[in-house]
């Protein structure tokens, strides 16, 4: 592992609702956040949350917060746990990294990669096999407003047919 610190800033948002539920879990997020292991926190900005979705009252939020990381794998492993929008290592400004710690990160990239490409697969599947049964169901929907509208017509022939034999009857009398 490498053995300088790095002193890095993360952003961190959240979406949501209510308002001071946001800012709470951005609280709780960074708290969790400091006791990880090789961490140390220098300092977190929580901006207040701002109104994204008026209709359904959704509010938008974000933390910047300024760490210590004791070495880079650990950096690589807080990206993935807490998804950061944006990274940025102040310090150091040259990195020595040792190629363990770059092949743990990219095959911890990809297994996730794979991971989340496999669950965008299968709602794919789902959705189409959705918009299969949706199509079902409006046929035989339709056939059922068919079958419907031919038994209004066989029932106005047949009263038509009740009325002309009661014209013909009358006028037989």
């Amino acid at each position: 592992m490498a053995e300088s610190k790095l002193d890095v800033i993360l952003i961190i948002e959240i979406l949501g609702k209510p308002a001071d539920y946001l800012k709470e879990s951005l609280s709780n997020l960074i708290e969790k956040l400091s006791k990880e292991k090789g961490v140390t926190l220098i300092n977190k900005k929580i901006a207040e949350p701002k109104e994204v979705d008026k209709e359904n009252a959704i509010y938008s939020s974000f933390a910047e917060v300024e760490i210590g990381v004791s070495d880079i794998s650990t950096l690589m492993i807080l990206i993935f746990s807490y998804m950061p929008s944006h990274i940025e290592i102040i310090n150091p400004e040259f990195l020595n990294v040792k190629n363990y710690d770059l092949n743990m990160f990219f095959n911890e990239l990809a297994r996730r990669l794979h991971q989340y490409d496999e669950i965008a697969k299968i709602t794919i599947m789902e959705k189409n096999i959705l918009i299969k049964k949706l199509q079902e169901l409006q046929k035989i929907q339709e056939i059922s407003k068919q079958q419907e509208q031919q038994k209004k017509e066989e029932k106005t022939k047949d009263e038509i047919t009740k009325q002309e034999k009661k014209k013909k009857s009358k006028k037989k009398n």
